[in-house]
Formats: C-alpha cells, structure tokens, sequence
C-alpha cells in the first residue's frame, strides 16, 4: 500500500532499481484517472507534460537523477484533455547502508495545483500590461510631482503626445512653467494658489507645442496630504483640448452664420408652440407681413389667417401634430396694411424626450406671384392644348391639307426610302432642279457630292437606328452642276418605313464665316500692327528725354523710320524755305518727305527715297506724322537752344556772365519746359487717350476669341502705361498748379512722388516760411530742391534726407542734409562744381543775388547750405 494514498494531494514514486512509477489517489484525482489503471512505467509522467514545456521537465528530471532537489512551475494535460498549472517537487533518496554513498534508489515527489494561482496571476498581469498601454496609447497624460524635491516623480508617455516634448525635459517645475502661453501665467498662478490650500482644482489654459503651435490643455490637479494637512504631492491629468476648443469656436462660428442667414434669408421662419402661439419669428416675417417682432411674439398664428382658411387649417395642423410628422399647407394671411397673400408654409413638428410635441417649426414664403404665374400658365397651356387639338384634328381630317403644306413650306423636304428619294417638294425642287419636283424615283447619291458619300451612309444609319438624326453640313450637286452647301436634318416614321429628308441652302452662311474669319485675322493683323507702331511711339517718346542735340536727334529719328518702315535710304536735309504743311506726308518721285522744322528761312525735311509698300496703309501713315510730330516739338527748340548756347559760350569765355543773363536764360528754359509740357499733354497724350477709348469701344462692341481678347487688353494696358508716363514726364518739365498751390504743397507731392522711387526717407520743415515768393524764386527753389534730390537718388546712398526752408529777417534761408556717402570736397571740388546739377543749382542760386555753402566729407554726408535775399 502506497503510504500517500491516504493524502488528499498528488505524490508520486519511483523506485530506481526496478525503475517502477507510483502514484497516489490524489494523483489519480488531479489527473482524473480515478477509475482508471495508471502506467507503472516513469515515462508516464513526461506523457502528462503540455508539449512546449517537455524541454523543462526534462531538465528538472535530469536534476533528480543526479542526486539534487528540484522545483518546477509547468503545465500538465489531463485525462479529459483540460490543462492545469502545476508545482513538481522532487527528492531523491540516497542508499544509507553505505557511507558517503552517492547512489538513489528512489525518487519522490509532490504536485501540487496551482491553476487558480496562475490565472489570477495572469489576469493581474494583462490587466497591468493594459493599463501601461493605455496610458502610453491615449492622448491622457498622467504625471505625479513631489512637492518636497519640487520633481516629478511619476510621467506616462502621453505627456510627450501632447506636448511634444521629450519625458526628459519635465521633471522640474520651472521646466513646465516655461512652456506656458505667457497670456495665461496669471491663470496657471491662480491655479496653483489654490492647490497649495489643498483645494483639487480643474482649470484650461493654452501651452507652446514643440511645433510652435498654441495648444489648449485640461488640466485637472488633485493634491495629496499629510497628518498635518501639509501638501506633499500631486497627481494631475493633462488632455489635450485644442480639438474640442477648435469645435466649439466652429460652433460658433457656425451659429453666426445659422443668425446672419436667418436675419437675411427671404424665406420666413417661425417656431409655435402646440397651443398655436408664435415663440420665435425670424426678420424676414416682419419685412413681409409688416408686423413687429414684439407684436407677432406670444400672438397666435391663426388672428393673421384669413377667416376662410381657418377651419381647414386647424384640421391640418391638429391631425398633423397627433402623427408627429411634417406636412406642406397653403393658406390666406393678412398682412399689416389690411393687404391679403397666399402662404405656402412647411411645417416640421419637434418631438421631445418624452414622444410628445414640443413644438413647430414653420418655413414659410409668400406664393401670391407664384399662384398668379401657374393660374396665366394653366391659360395658356389650356389655349395651346385647344389649338393643338384642332391641329391634329386638321391633320388627321385631310391629308390633302397637310401635303398642301409640304408643298408650300419653303424648306426643302423630302421622302427617302428603300435607297431611293420617293418625293421632293417644290422648295428642294427650286434647290436642286425641276427634275426633282414630286413624286420621283431617283439615287440620292445622284445629287450628294461624293466627298459626301460615306458621310451619308453613316446618317442614314444613325437614323435608322435612332429614330432621328440631328442637322448636319453636306454638299450637293444642283441639276446644273453647281455645288451648294446645305444642312440636311433626317426622321425616321416608323409607319410609312421612311425617312423623312428637310435641308436648306446654308452657302451664304457658310459665306458669312469665311467673311468673318478673314475679318478676324485681318483684326489681328491690324492689331499686331497697331502695338507694334504703338510700342515703337512708346519707346521713342522715352529716347526723346535724354536727347540734347538735334544731330542726336535727327540719329534718333532716322534709325527709328528705317527699323519700322523696313528702308534703308531716309535722311534730314536742310533746303530753303517752303510752303509745306508741317508733319504731313507728301509724295515725290523719289518717295516721301515731311518738313519737321523751319527757322532762320530755312525747312528740314525727313526724306525717305523709296515707296514702301506698307506706307500706304492708314496706320503706319499716322505712325510716321506722329513721331515726326514729336520731333518737331523739339527741334525748333533745339536750334534756338544751340546758337543760344554758342553765342553764351562765346560771351562766357571772357567773363562771368551777369546776373540778368543767367536770369533770362533761366526764364527761357522754364518757358521752353511749359511749352513742350503743353504740346506733350495736348497732342501726344491725348492721341494716346482716344486710341485708348477706341480700343475699348471697339473691346466691348465686338466679340473676339479668348486668345484675341487677351492680346488686346495688353495693348490697352501698354496704352494705359504710355500715358502715365507722359503725364510723369509734364508733370516734371512743369509741375502742376506750382503758382497756384505755392512751394510748400508743390514740394510734398514732390517728396510724396520721389520716395516711391527712391530707398530714403525725407523730413521737411517749412514751419517758419513767412515770405511771399514771387513766380521767379518760387520755380528756382522747386528747381534747386528737385535737382538736389536727384543727386541724392543717383550717388549719396542715403537712407535719410532734411530739408529745412524758413525765413530770416531780409533773406530766406534753404539747408539740405543727408547720411549719405559724402565727398571730399578738398579733392573733388573741381569736379564737383562742375558737373550739370550743381553747377545749375550754382547759377540759379546766384541768379537771384544769393550765396551757397557745401559742407561735406567721405561717409559723413552732404550738406548745403542757400541764402537768397529778401528783394
């Protein structure tokens, strides 16, 4: 008898001499073999082994038999095919007859079930693992902070989701505070005012995302205490709530838009109670009905219904709020003024949680126009109803009557069938020859053009197959062999097997598009030519500024008549005077001349020794009257301005000229400014006007192609340049309303004009200007500050630039100072007195009896100095 069988546990033995296996009841109960026979073998036990833990039972067998103790964890099948959990233990005893003898002669052991143990252990496992997922997962940061190491001593993974940050950089106080939105500082400061009482607290505020994103978080912080009520930790949660923030403001956002519509739409919405009283009325019902909103709140809708609409209303709604459902109603309502008109409304019953009907809500519009329009259409379908009835019955009663009509319809028809043209009426007879007229019987392919042949065949399939075959373009072959564009449309009668044939001569349409294609290309064309002149103007009216001779020119005009006129023999000659109009082309037997100037009895004329083709259009001849008219504005001008000039040098070369001279000379030139501003303004600017106007007419009375309309609007914007740069160019050869405005308006819309070209500000003062300027000294001081700035444009690389200008008691004084890069007047004064600009400021200045003083040096600026007296 086995001595554990009385044992309410699972033992086992192993006898090692005749190697036999015992084991106890409770074995037998555990592994559910009670009444079963048990294997006497050892290797029965490995057999109850789970297979992926064999290995270790192996080992923990092998470390019996060597003579040692050994404790094992594993799983065990059992004879129904469960698992358990199981606890081995195993101890050999060693043969004691002999000493220090080595040698086992049996092995005993112990399992016990572990199951319940293990699974509990494991559920306390996985409920772990789950939950450090969860926290590592969800956007929900947990972290704990140690009041008395002022550390955090506990961070879940989320934080670095919802701040972007590394675990690494919170575990300091200050840290977190550093990535606050500074706005809300005092909040997080309140905050924590009140944890530090002990008080939980919930609170929203924004932070700096690692992305440089504000984010709005939760946070909800719960402090810990101790026996004396000291805080010594918190535990806080952190979410992140932009996403809900970002709702709520498109919540808002969208209620706005819910209110601007309901305050704007036409439609009238109103809310009713189930007692039939008005809660809630949007603007659109005052702006229609007439009532106010205070007087329509609170009223019942039925003291606007019409008496006679009433009772049927009341029915409708009633039985509609007992189903719960929506339903469309058309009533009479009185408006305000006493005027009635006919309402159709949607009304849509709002349930609540209870199943019963809170209440309604009305959309509603006025229909009256709407009732009247459908009242005059049911006339009119009915009239048209009657008189297609009588069509038909006429139809139906005489077929004569309706072939009388084919016959005289003036569009062709005919019959086509089994192949062959079976009819014609006298319209596609005068088409296509008396020999066609009636009843025939005749190849279509007779009359159709063979390029046409194929085409035709694909119609009358398409026919057959559809019933009907839209409008398509052919050409035929009259009897007398001439071929004419037609426009043949095909229907099929099912009755008759036909094919009914009706075309029409479209030879003077198909004309007219080839006339208005040609028309458009030639619009382009002349287009193309127009910008080209236009640009040519443009570009030569520029030139024109920096001319100061007439040898430069007459260059200048020569190469531009060669490059547009595509010549090569044009030239300026100089003959005796001449009674030829100015500027206007005259034909010779060589070519064409135009005088553009006469002085001193003597005419210059612009020769072209050739006939060029293209001269003989309009435009080109406007072109050439045109630039040569530009040059005539200059060149009486400059022949003046160069004998004037010889006879100065002449005068200058012996001894200074007088202050007079310089001051008529000065007069002279501002005369010279005027005039050519005046004859720019009213000739070559308002020719480029009404070329402008002519264009948009032409743009908005025609209509041209994308690719056409798009060409033609830059042109206009080229115009649209063109002419702004002359009027910059009159406005400075003559600023406007300069007498009128006086100096100091004249000077600011300078200053104003000059820094939207220039990279340096000006600072003007004229607080204490008290003279009265006459026009003299007015245009010198504009002149002298306008050349000053024009330096300051060209070499001082200033950012800033002052201009003082304020009286003395007999003179008036002008300064200018600038940052720029200066002068080193000791080596550069030679040149600079010299040059064009100051050496005009110089005369002016000494024109009118004043003095100049030039202050400067390398990289320290310029400064000028003017005093003018007070004469």
């Amino acid at each position: 008898m086995n001595p554990y069988d009385s044992l309410d546990v699972a033992t086992w033995s192993i006898e090692k001499e005749p190697n036999l296996l015992t084991v106890s009841t409770g074995y037998k109960r555990l592994f559910g073999y009670v009444d079963e026979s048990v294997s006497d073998t050892p290797c029965f036990l490995r057999e109850q082994v789970h297979p992926e833990d064999v290995q270790l039972f192996s080992e923990h067998m092998d470390k019996l038999m060597s003579g040692h103790s050994s404790c094992l964890e594993h799983r065990v099948i059992c004879r129904r095919g469960e698992m358990r959990w199981v606890q081995s233990i195993g101890i050999p005893l060693l043969d004691r007859r002999e000493q220090e003898s080595n040698i086992i002669v049996r092995i005993d052991g112990v399992i016990l079930d572990i199951t319940e143990r293990k699974t509990s252990q494991e559920q306390l496992e996985n409920k772990h693992r789950l939950l450090e997922k969860m926290l590592d997962t969800i956007d929900v940061a947990i972290c704990s902070y140690d009041v008395s190491s002022e550390k955090l001593s506990f961070i879940s993974e989320a934080l670095s989701k919802v701040t972007g940050y590394p675990l690494g950089i919170f575990r300091g106080k200050k840290t977190w505070l550093d990535n606050i939105y500074p706005e809300d500082i005092p909040l997080m400061e309140q905050m924590s005012a009140q944890i530090k009482l002990g008080i939980p607290n919930h609170g929203e505020y924004r932070m700096i995302h690692a992305s440089g994103e504000i984010r709005w978080i939760q946070v909800r912080v719960i402090p810990s205490l101790n026996d004396l009520g000291e805080v010594v930790r918190l535990d806080c949660v952190v979410i992140d709530n932009t996403a809900n923030k970002e709702i709520e403001k498109a919540l808002e956002d969208r209620d706005a838009q819910y209110q601007l519509i309901a305050d704007n739409m036409l439609d009238m919405m109103a809310v009713m109670d189930p007692r039939g009283h008005l809660v809630f009325t949007s603007p659109s019902c005052v702006k229609v009905l007439g009532y106010s909103e205070d007087v329509l709140k609170g009223t019942a809708l039925f003291e606007y219904i019409h008496p006679e609409d009433q009772e049927t209303l009341s029915h409708e709604m009633m039985d509609c709020i007992q189903k719960k459902n929506s339903w469309l109603m058309r009533y009479r309502i009185i408006k305000a003024n006493n005027s009635i008109i006919n309402m159709e409304s949607l009304c849509t019953s709002v349930v609540g949680s209870d199943g019963e009907v809170e209440s309604i809500v009305i959309v509603s519009r006025d229909i009256t126009e709407k009732l009247e329009i459908e009242r005059e259409l049911k006339q009119i379908e009915e009239r048209h109803y009657s008189e297609r009835k009588k069509m038909e019955q006429a139809l139906q009663g005489s077929e004569e009557r309706y072939r009388r009509l084919v016959e005289l319809s003036p569009i062709a028809i005919g019959v086509f069938k089994d192949g062959k043209v079976t009819y014609m009426n006298p319209a596609g007879a005068r088409m296509l020859g008396e020999q066609y007229k009636g009843n025939i019987e005749t190849n279509a392919m007779e009359w159709i053009h063979p390029d046409y042949h194929g085409f035709t065949m694909d119609r009358i399939e398409d026919t057959l197959l559809n019933g009907y075959c839209p409008p398509g373009d052919y050409q035929i072959i009259r009897a007398d062999g001439k071929v004419v564009d037609v426009s043949l449309m095909s229907v099929y009668d099912p009755q008759s097997s036909s094919i009914q044939i009706m075309f029409e001569d479209i030879s003077a349409r198909k004309k007219a598009e080839e006339d208005r294609r040609f028309s458009e290309q030639s619009t382009r064309e002349s287009e193309e030519l127009h910008y080209r002149l236009q640009t040519s103007l443009d570009r030569f009216s520029l030139d024109l500024f920096g001319v100061m001779k007439v040898s430069q020119l007459e260059r200048r005009l020569v190469r531009e008549v060669k490059d547009v006129l595509k010549v090569t023999e044009v030239s300026v000659v100089e003959v005796d005077v001449n009674d030829d109009r100015l500027c206007k082309i005259i034909e010779s037997d060589m070519g064409y001349y135009l005088k553009i100037g006469e002085i001193r009895g003597r005419s210059y004329l612009l020769c072209i020794e050739e006939k060029p083709a293209i001269l003989q259009m309009a435009p080109l001849r406007v072109w050439l009257e045109t630039i040569t008219r530009y040059v005539s504005v200059l060149f009486d001008n400059f022949l003046l301005i160069e004998d004037l000039t010889k006879e100065l040098e002449q005068t200058a070369s012996k001894q200074i000229a007088p202050i007079w001279l310089s001051r008529l000379l000065f007069n002279l030139s501002e005369n010279e400014r005027k005039r050519l501003s005046q004859d720019l303004h009213d000739a070559a600017l308002q020719e480029q006007i009404v070329w402008y106007r002519k264009l948009d007419l032409l743009m908005s009375e025609t209509s041209f192609s994308g690719e056409v309309r798009e060409q033609l609007e830059q042109i206009m914007q080229g115009l649209l340049d063109v002419i702004y740069h002359i009027r910059i160019t009159c406005n400075e050869l003559r600023p406007p309303m300069l007498v009128e405005e006086g100096l100091i308006t004249s000077l600011e819309a300078l200053f104003d004009f000059t820094q939207l070209r220039a990279n340096y500000s000006i600072q003007f003062n004229a607080e204490h200007l008290n003279h009265t300027l006459d026009d003299q000294k007015l245009i010198a001081l504009y002149r002298i500050v306008q050349e000053l700035l024009a330096n300051a444009t060209k070499h001082s690389h200033a950012t800033e630039v002052q201009i003082r200008l304020f009286s003395q008691t007999d003179r008036l004084q002008l300064e200018y100072e600038d940052n720029g890069v200066g002068m080193d007047l000791m080596k550069g004064v030679k040149d600079l007195f010299n040059s064009i600009g100051i050496y005009g400021i110089k005369e002016r200045v000494r024109s009118m009896g004043g003095t100049i003083e030039f202050r400067s040096s390398e990289n320290h600026g310029l400064a000028v100095r003017i005093e003018i007296p007070d004469l």
